[in-house]
């Protein structure tokens, strides 16, 4: 969130080797790391000085960084933290300037670790919310009017905060459950300690007391909590929205028409609205014009309500637990009231608290903070700042991504920017939109903290020093519910190893690709490159700059200005990483570290993928391990493996593809001088026009979601420098290089299921075993050969397939065009690998947006009808489509337009691509299942039959549970004597006991254990599924006047068209809409009167709020007011005129809980019904999070043995290995060998494993058989050949 940024003084050049005076200016930062005697320059050098530059040799690049042995493992971080902060304090003067704590370290340590260790520490307590975003007193003007900008809407929305909270205690009817009641009071007893208030203004507001603006200085002196709430509110919003864009609406065809002119389009004949629509979509991204595509186009920003607020209430819950120890007082232990719990709760883990006590405030505690959100949420609506609003089409996939789980038929709720804000932020062209739409993640400037045992039940505390700890991933709610003691089991048990793996993994030290970065990318300040610009990316510290962007060149040839959702993440990242990437450079002297989790199946992520191994094309281009290495012989060998496997396509289009190792070496040398050509244009004085070919020869184009362009660059500059340090050596064991080289796994899900089944056939086309040949297999392949033979010979799995591409396709040409590509090796190959890991639905994949769930295209057969998905333009299958029309033509049935909603058009042509695309996924999958002789279904069969065997007393489905209701009370009590439960005197009790013993059996379904081998992490396979809870996320009722009574839906809408105060065009908006519900109603058309009806809230609240805005009748504006509160309180009997509950109402889902009823025949027929369906999708991904297990062990067992063997760097991507070059062949052979010892047993005593670690659950009979069988010997065991695989990975 912050960067160093360098003020320049006009010093005159410093010649080479003038150090400058440190009293003057702290030394530079990067430039100190590559040039001796460099530390105080202020300006670019001079030719003459460029010429001495050049002869200057540094021992820092390539080298490691050396941390201080006291410094490797931290416990206490927040001890070290105050120590370092207590040297700065009091040691170092100029403290407006935090490179001179770096001065100080370096002159006092000899190193400057301390103080990235401070940076890092301060960088998350910005992120947790406990510190201002300032640490410099002089910051970029983006900077400035980031934080200008928020400071004026935090002030909006805490006045509106203070006067509700004012209202509730100046109420006569004061709710004293509320959080609202009791916020003043804890503001002001802090505010009142003179020396507290300083101290959280000093940590908080640093901005806002030293602006110049005294309305807000005054505010925060005399409010802070509700400017702290408040501020902390816009952040999260912020850093939640997403930007979506549509066309702007046209009145009529002419309209259209006359904006196509503007484009020099005239091909407008015949064509339908919808068909021009597309047309100017088309004119729009082919004009590049940037003033055209702002006028028109308008931009939206919008965040899904729930995971919104959920980051809320978190975020909120730390204010308040904050705020506590700010209080200081301890509160008498009368009653758990506000001040009480989040005493108890900012103190939690204190072993001096009763537990009791804890257990009751964590749930209160959760209800105060969901309160003080809501209460924030509201405050910000009536600012005007945001509304509430049901998503539309074009806004879909904006909201489908990590963050979101749509489970739903209708569209999410969503809080949008208001038009206000958005014309108040230049429709999102605003500092304070780029600042946190960019600046989420970042990796660490120090060793992360390492990973060490937890209890069970919690999720770790290593990686990033304080905030958003975690060693396991393990969700919230899961944790909540076994807190609760609504679940006995956590997910994941991780090992000592698994712990260790993580902290190895942390160790490996990343630097930024310089030379790279140096040709892709351009320095900014202020919105403009920076001039002169300097001739070494390695003098750039001697030039101020804030930002770096993608040179004009790629964001033209890779189509980065598109307006699709997939483009438009895609450049959102791309500048997020170059940003990163620069504060890495000035923060950390391009030295950093990345925190590492593992996943509840065991598998290692970093915690952050931008400039990771785990990111995207540019991330992993960018990367070199900080130390280098020697390459020699065989390092020089596997560097051009790596060549070969990158550029091939590019120098050899045509020619078939190598497997052999060494004759890919071979190619490379034949290659080498047309190579190291083009290499060495890869410059920044390379001409446009010479550049702009050889670009196009790298394939610098629209990215797919593979993409290797950056790659692919990067490599050919490394590469082009290590061939002339080779010229000057000429000695590969002199020839340095940081350069990761990767392997990948070769199908791996099926390389595991090969390997337990112990199927021969499927283990060669996996390459676990080596062909007579020395070919390499490929199960992509096979499956596309199969896929097309199969079709071609007319099989009765072909049938429906045949019938419908017949159907599609106008000529022979496109027939034939179109069996050949799908039926592709690159078509099939993403549908084998997630076949491996359990996938059944194979049509998302190929239909869908990067093949991700619920992100595919939406047609609609009538106005008042469903949307139903489709093809997406940006899916694997209609690209496939797209260049088949384009090439030679004849699919014209499956040519979808978008019209001015978002929706595919028209429906024939949607409706037959969603049946292709169903039934194509459907013959696939097939197909993969004859190719691999079904082997994902024999595993999933064995371990089905012990998972149907756990012990449910009887009950396999919910329409039995009426069984207990007919057996006698003696029947019952042997039931319960059985299973040694106490047995109650009286028959109803004796039925509840039963029906509680069968609920727990139930729940048992639910911890399905597994280890991958005798020595691995436990994994179990728990699901949960929380109720819904819409009645926490409530305004205090004492906030209305004690006489108000809701008027009920028809009485507020005629209130709101009675009012002068709106225009007309929104009081038909308001009616048209209750129109629309009202003949939705009639034809009976629910699910379509949901989303109308959502609508028309959203719109009565928006109108209510304008009236009390804009109103100039007092009595009016009171009692708009008191109808908008009243949306959000629930309120009935005597404070709705008809007694009953009132409508119109906004209302958070926050359910956290899970809750089961054994009381009433219904109630318990439900709870088990509730279990069924988690038992049902437990069956579905049953075997992909049981094979995931042994790649995340293998992955584990890799990495330990790359520790032994003294390799410290590791590259790791679940089944991708990387390594230093010249560590190549150490790794292969550790990945063989731990592959087979991995495997060494067989599936029986797998599953025989899994039995023991279920013993207790099972049903005994079944187990006593099963635990009493021999295991047979493998006869002919082949997996010991594994150990001489030449390409299990490659």
């Amino acid at each position: 969130m912050f960067e160093l940024v360098y003020l320049l003084p006009n010093y005159s050049d410093f010649m080479v080797g003038n150090t400058g005076s440190k009293n003057d200016e702290p030394r530079r930062y990067f430039s100190t790391l590559y040039y001796s005697n460099q530390e105080s320059r202020t300006s670019l050098p001079t030719a003459e000085e460029q010429a001495e530059l050049a002869k200057l040799t540094t021992d820092y690049e390539g080298t490691r960084y050396q941390i201080p042995t006291d410094r490797e493992n931290i416990v206490d971080t927040k001890v070290l933290f105050k120590e370092i902060e207590e040297i700065y304090t009091t040691k170092v003067s100029n403290r407006g300037d935090m490179r001179w704590f770096r001065e100080h370290t370096l002159d006092a340590e000899g190193n400057d670790y301390d103080y990235r260790f401070w940076l890092q520490y301060q960088v998350e307590e910005i992120s947790a919310g406990n510190r201002s975003m300032r640490l410099l007193k002089s910051r970029s003007k983006e900077f400035r009017n980031t934080l200008s900008k928020l400071s004026d809407l935090s002030l909006k929305v805490a006045e509106n905060l203070y006067d509700m909270a004012n209202d509730v205690v100046n109420n006569e009817t004061t709710n004293n459950i509320h959080p609202l009641s009791y916020l003043i009071e804890l503001n002001d007893k802090v505010k009142d300690d003179i020396i507290i208030r300083n101290r959280v203004i000093s940590i908080h507001f640093q901005y806002e007391r030293d602006c110049n603006n005294n309305r807000i200085t005054k505010f925060v002196e005399d409010k802070p909590l509700f400017y702290h709430l408040s501020n902390t509110m816009l952040q999260v919003f912020f850093k939640s929205i997403r930007k979506s864009t549509k066309l702007k609406y046209f009145n009529n065809k002419q309209e259209l028409i006359d904006a196509l002119a503007e484009l020099d389009f005239h091909d407008v004949d015949k064509k339908t609205i919808d068909e021009l629509l597309e047309d100017m979509r088309n004119e729009l991204v082919t004009s590049k014009n940037k003033d055209l595509m702002e006028k028109y186009y308008v931009n939206k920003f919008v965040c899904e309500t729930n995971s919104f607020f959920r980051k809320l209430h978190n975020k909120v819950g730390k204010i308040l637990k904050k705020w506590s120890t700010y209080y200081g007082a301890v509160p008498k232990k009368k009653k758990l009231d506000f001040f009480r719990i989040i005493y108890l709760m900012s103190r939690e883990g204190n072993e001096k608290l009763i537990e009791e006590d804890l257990s009751i405030a964590r749930k209160k505690f959760r209800n105060l903070s969901v309160k003080t959100a809501t209460s924030c949420l509201f405050s910000a609506f009536s600012a005007d700042l945001i509304n509430f609003d049901a998503a539309s089409v074009d806004e879909l996939d904006s909201l489908y991504d990590a963050d979101y789980e749509h489970t739903g038929t209708s569209y999410p709720n969503v809080v949008r920017m208001s038009k206000t804000l958005l014309k108040d932020l230049k429709e999102g062209d605003h500092a304070i939109i780029r600042h946190f739409q960019m600046d989420e993640k970042r990796n660490m400037y120090c060793l992360p903290k390492n990973h060490a045992s937890f209890p069970l039940g919690e999720r770790g505390k290593g990686g990033f020093l304080h905030n958003e700890q975690m060693s396991v991933s393990l969700h919230p709610a899961l944790l909540n519910l076994i807190e609760e003691q609504r679940l006995s089991h956590t997910r994941f048990e991780p090992t000592n190893e698994t712990l260790v793996t993580l902290n190895l993994l942390q160790q490996t030290q990343w630097s930024i690709n310089l030379d790279f970065l140096h040709f892709i990318a351009d320095f900014t300040f202020e919105d403009k490159k920076v001039n002169p610009y300097p001739i070494d990316i390695r003098q750039s510290a001697w030039q101020r700059s804030d930002n770096m962007e993608l040179k004009e060149i790629f964001i033209d040839k890779m189509s980065l200005r598109g307006q699709d959702e997939a483009t438009k993440s895609r450049f959102r990242t791309i500048r997020a990483n170059l940003k990163q990437a620069r504060k890495n450079l000035f923060n950390s002297g391009n030295v950093f570290w990345h925190p590492w989790f593992c996943d509840w199946r065991g598998r290692f992520n970093t915690k952050v993928n931008e400039l990771s191994p785990q990111g995207d094309d540019l991330s992993k281009a960018m990367l070199l391990f900080t130390e280098w290495k020697p390459l020699g012989k065989t390092g020089r060998d596997w560097l051009y493996v790596r060549a070969y496997e990158l550029l091939r396509k590019i120098f050899a289009p045509e020619s078939d593809k190598i497997a052999e190792f060494s004759k890919q070496v071979k190619w490379v040398e034949e290659h080498l001088e047309v190579i190291i050509k083009d290499a060495e244009k890869l410059n920044r004085h390379t001409s446009d026009d010479e550049l702009e070919n050889l670009l196009d020869k790298l394939q610098v184009r629209k990215p797919g979601p593979k993409s290797q362009i950056f790659q692919r660059i990067a490599f050919l500059i490394e590469f082009n420098r290590i061939q002339k340090q080779y010229a000057i050596t000429n000695d590969w064991d002199l020839v340095m290089s940081g350069l990761p080289v990767h392997l990948d796994a070769s199908c791996n899900g099926f390389q595991h299921i090969a390997a337990l089944t112990r199927n021969e056939k499927l283990a060669r086309s996996v390459n676990l075993l080596n062909h007579e040949d020395n070919e390499k297999g490929d199960l992509y392949q096979e499956v596309a050969t199969e896929a097309k033979d199969s079709f071609q010979k007319g099989s009765e799995e072909s049938k429906e397939l045949r019938e419908l591409i017949a159907k599609i396709c106008d000529s022979k040409s496109s027939k034939k065009a179109l069996i050949e590509g799908i039926f592709t090796r690159d078509f099939c190959k993403p549908l084998v690998m997630i076949t491996g890991y359990g996938a059944r639905d194979l049509a998302s994949p190929i239909m869908n947006l990067n093949g991700k769930k619920r992100r595919g295209g939406r047609f609609k057969l009538g106005k008042d009808q469903k949307s139903i998905p489709t093809l997406h333009h940006e899916s694997l299958l209609y690209q496939v489509i797209e260049e088949i029309q384009r090439e030679v033509g004849g699919l014209d049935k499956l040519i979808l337009v978008k019209d001015s909603k978002g929706y595919m058009t028209p429906n024939k042509n949607a409706e037959l691509a969603r049946e292709f695309g169903l039934t194509l996924g459907t013959y696939i999958r097939y197909c993969i299942g004859v190719v691999t002789d079904f082997k994902f279904e024999e595993i999933k069969e064995k371990l089905e039959e012990i998972y149907n065997k756990i012990d449910t007393l009887g009950i396999s489905t919910p329409v039995e549970c009426k069984y207990f209701n007919d057996l006698k009370s003696e029947e019952l009590k042997d039931i319960l004597v059985e299973h040694q439960q106490p047995v109650p005197r009286k028959k109803h009790d004796r039925l509840l006991k039963v029906r509680t013993l069968a609920l727990e059996k139930w729940k048992n379904k639910l911890y399905f254990t597994w280890q991958a081998s005798d020595y691995s992490s436990i994994v179990r396979y728990v699901k949960w599924k929380l109720d819904h809870n819409r009645s926490q996320g409530t305004l205090p009722t004492a906030i209305l006047p004690k006489n108000y009574v809701d008027p009920g839906e028809l009485g507020i809408e005629q209130f709101i068209q009675n009012s002068t105060s709106l225009t007309k065009e929104l009081k038909q908006r308001l009616k048209q809409q209750r129109q629309n519900i009202s003949k939705l109603s009639a034809k009976k058309a629910q699910k379509n009167q949901s989303q109308s009806v959502r609508k028309l809230k959203n719109l009565v609240m928006m109108c209510l709020r304008n009236i009390y805005l804009t109103s100039n009748d007092k009595d009016e504006k009171q009692l708009a007011k008191n109808h908008l509160l009243a949306r959000f309180i629930e309120l009935r009997g005597d404070r709705t005129q008809d007694g009953k509950k009132n409508s119109h109402r906004f209302s958070i889902d926050t359910g956290n809980d899970m809750k089961f009823n054994v009381e009433s025949n219904s109630g318990f027929k439900n709870s088990i019904g509730k279990l069924f369906d988690l038992t049902n999708e437990i069956h579905l991904g049953m075997v992909p999070n049981f094979i995931h297990s042994f790649d995340a062990l293998h992955m584990q067992n890799v990495i330990i043995e790359l520790q032994n063997q003294g390799i410290q760097d590791i590259w790791a991507v679940h089944d991708s290995f990387g390594v230093h070059p010249r560590y190549i062949d150490t790794l292969r052979e550790i990945v063989n060998r731990t592959f087979v010892e991995l495997h060494s047993d067989s599936l029986e005593t797998h599953l025989k494993r899994i039995i023991g670690l279920n013993y207790s659950i099972l049903n005994q009979e079944y187990v006593d058989a099963k635990i009493s069988d021999e295991i047979k010997c493998i006869e002919n065991d082949w997996i010991n050949d594994v150990l001489e695989a030449n390409y299990l990975i490659s």
